[in-house]
């Protein structure tokens, strides 16, 4: 029996030692299997999540796209440069709604400094607020703004970027943005935007982000060429004070505005605000200046005393060229009395002025003759309030000139105090009368001087 067995186990050892090898060839193999098949897995739910964020990037794609038209149209919609940073606000709200929002909007044209303004900022009382100048020469924003590209966290934290940004003081006060996008027109930079933590984001945010940025910056070049436009047929040529058309639109919008606060208290004058009054004034002896010293030194005197008057009087006040050398100044949420200490303020500061051949005038100085009125009671209307303070100038006039004389009540209906006749001025000669209560005001703007 010993004899058998002892073969048999040595063929049994043989076998295992023959098996042995493919049994853990196999295991090895199924592990390989398991261990591809698992990578295989997570290959799939890759390609899987893939594909879910690519179809939600192109759901978010096209429901921009969709309502980027609105978009644009609310930007092109506020057209004054003032509504433009605050709806561009809203744009990017809309669209990527932002953790924090920035909207920067250059100051002045000096290249050699350019300097920005937050026009406007997400959320309220955000740092930096709403009119926080900041000097963006340095800085990331300084960076996007030379460059003109948008830039995404991780564009600033390369290494080109890292050597191209200037070291600074930190204009955002600690903001870290995700994105910066800088408003480029004609390779002008004229603003940039700031988000910080996108919260729909479309795609990666950038794409949308530029599209927005280059629609702003066609709607603020648009806005900033329409005011200048506007500007300019709002503003005499030659003095660069408003026109007659639009002194007169003025006073006329602010009787409206006064009328409507009275009505709205029941005609009560002490509820109400106070009234606007006007001072309309013109240059004593003006024609004598131009027959002794010509035509050019008359426009040149002009424009200087634009410059005195616009020195005296208040942010607020509207000052324009009413015709030749007569001009209206509006004094809005003014008493005839305060009108009457601004008029005399800026009649003392022309008297002071040491005009070129000031000294040839007949009164061996420059000076101006003016009446003032306020509304309602010295006139209902525009015709009627210029034309009280006409007749006041009239009397400034009758009295001896360099004079301030303000307007007896329109409801007194008194006349004009008489007194020799003095020489017509430029618009009554064009009314075609000879020493006249009240000069015409529709030839006030004639442009003859005297």
């Amino acid at each position: 029996m010993a004899i058998w067995i002892t073969p048999f186990l040595l063929g049994l050892l043989v076998t295992i030692g023959l098996l042995l090898p493919i049994v853990l060839r196999f295991r090895a193999s199924a592990a390989e299997a398991k261990r591809g098949a698992a990578a295989l897995e997570r290959e799939a739910g890759e390609l899987r999540r893939g594909r879910a964020q690519m179809e939600e990037d192109q759901r978010s794609v096209l429901e921009f796209l969709k309502e980027f038209p609105n978009l644009a149209r609310d930007l092109f919609g506020g057209f004054a440069e003032r509504q433009l940073p605050p709806t561009l606000l809203h744009v990017l709200q809309k669209s990527l709604d932002p953790a924090q929002a920035l909207v920067l909007v250059r100051r002045g044209q000096e290249p050699a400094e350019p300097r920005f303004w937050v026009a406007a900022a997400y959320p309220e009382g955000a740092v930096p607020k709403v009119g926080t100048e900041l000097p963006l020469d340095r800085g990331e924003l300084g960076f996007v703004a030379e460059s003109q590209l948008l830039a995404s966290r991780e564009d600033l934290a390369t290494d080109e970027a890292r050597r191209r940004i200037k070291p600074g003081p930190d204009a955002l006060g600690g903001l870290q943005p995700q994105l910066i996008a800088p408003l480029v027109f004609d390779h002008e930079t004229l603003g940039m935007i700031a988000l910080s933590r996108p919260r729909r984001p479309v795609g990666d945010g950038k794409a949308a982000l530029r599209l927005i940025a280059q629609t702003a910056a066609q709607a603020l070049h648009a806005a900033a060429a329409s005011a200048r436009v506007r500007i300019t047929g709002e503003m005499d040529g030659l003095t660069r004070a408003f026109n007659k058309r639009h002194t007169e639109q003025a006073l006329s919008d602010w009787i409206q505005r006064v009328a409507t606060a009275q009505g709205d208290r029941g005609g009560a004058r002490s509820a109400a605000p106070a009234g606007v009054s006007i001072f309309l004034f013109d240059i004593d002896h003006f024609k004598h200046y131009n027959d002794t010293n010509g035509h050019l030194p008359g426009d040149k005197l002009l424009q200087e005393l634009v410059r005195v008057v616009q020195d005296a009087i208040r942010k607020d006040d509207i000052f324009g060229r009413f015709g030749g050398e007569e001009f209206l100044l509006i004094l809005p949420n003014t008493t005839r009395e305060q009108a009457l200490g601004a008029a005399n303020k800026v009649r003392e500061a022309i008297a002071a002025r040491r005009f070129p051949f000031a000294e040839k005038q007949p009164m061996g100085m420059l000076s101006i003759s003016g009446g003032v009125a306020e509304y309602p009671d010295d006139g209902p209307d525009v015709v009627s309030l210029l034309r009280a303070a006409d007749a006041a100038l009239y009397e400034a006039k009758r009295q001896g000139r360099n004079r301030v004389v303000t307007a007896p009540p329109a409801r007194t209906g008194l006349p004009a105090p008489p007194g020799p006749p003095v020489a017509p001025t430029p618009a009554s000669r064009a009314a075609g009368a000879v020493n006249p209560p009240f000069r015409s005001l529709r030839a006030a703007g004639s442009g003859k001087r005297a």
